[in-house]
């Protein structure tokens, strides 16, 4: 075996080791959100400061207590559990034909790893080509968490969350305020006791007051209210935009690379004799 299939195998070993570690973080990540902690502190209470006080602003009093983002991190939660478990199976793997050479481990490691390079490098190239791909499936998703939403006056996570999201990001609903249309529970016929029409919620306002009228029907205008800014793609933007998410991505791409690669020659030049398990 020359020089290149050894630093090859010193390579596939260590790297694999980091994944390994990166795999167990991920678990350690997914079953605390799971289970309800919050790993998300400093955010959360940033997001429940702004809503107190765009409701304080609004005249509304509401316990801001029950504030949490577990029915949308959930999904995300689940789907890094899962790609935790992916990544330490198949970097345990890695480290298993690396350090003995086994031809047979380092094939299965090779096509799954390939399959799973190809598989990302596509959803990477749709997601910045064309997101439409991804749009009816997640869309739904969190548009299912709408159902529950109670407006302004809302003391559930669902509604706060929803709240404390619109007020963030100044947007209105998943794709506008046409998503909060035929809700059992919105809108609401008062605030505070005085009568409202409420076209949009009110925190798709641009400006928090008690008067309501930006939110209203006939009233609520493009110059007052966020009513035709989705929430979803100003969150797609600032996740796929982000500076540290493009660097992690092409560096994992990068590393599933270099091990394909150093895999696929050590198979080319490891001696047949030691094609066993």
């Amino acid at each position: 075996m020359g020089v290149v299939s050894i630093v090859g195998k010193i390579v596939l070993v260590v790297v694999n080791i980091l994944i390994l570690l990166l795999s167990l973080a991920l678990l350690v990540c997914g079953v605390i959100v799971v289970a309800g902690k919050d790993i998300y502190n400093s955010l959360l209470d940033k997001l429940e400061d702004e809503l107190q006080a765009s409701l304080t602003s609004a005249g509304v009093t509401v316990d801001t207590s029950n504030l949490s983002f577990s029915d949308f991190m959930l999904p995300l939660a689940y789907a890094i559990i899962a790609l935790g478990v992916l990544m330490g199976a198949l970097s345990l793997l890695g480290c298993i034909g690396g350090c003995y050479t086994i031809k047979i481990v380092l094939v299965v490691y090779a096509i799954v790893t390939l399959a799973l390079f190809l598989v990302q490098l596509v959803i990477v190239i749709l997601i910045y080509a064309d997101k439409s791909a991804f749009d009816s499936t997640v869309k739904s998703a969190i548009k299912d968490t709408l159902k529950d939403f109670k407006g302004i006056e809302g003391t559930d996570a669902t509604s706060l969350a929803w709240n404390a999201l619109m007020n963030y990001e100044e947007c209105c609903g998943v794709d506008s305020y046409t998503d909060f249309t035929g809700l059992s529970d919105w809108p609401p016929a008062t605030i505070n006791g005085n009568p409202v029409n409420l076209q949009t919620p009110v925190m798709c306002c641009k400006t928090k007051s008690t008067d309501y009228s930006c939110a209203e029907t006939g009233t609520a205008t493009t110059a007052n209210n966020w009513l035709d800014t989705g929430c979803y793609d100003k969150l797609f933007d600032l996740i796929v935009e982000n500076a540290f998410v493009i660097t992690a991505i092409a560096v994992m791409l990068a590393l599933q690379f270099i091990l394909i690669f150093f895999t696929i020659w050590i198979l080319c030049t490891m001696d047949n004799k030691i094609d066993i398990i």
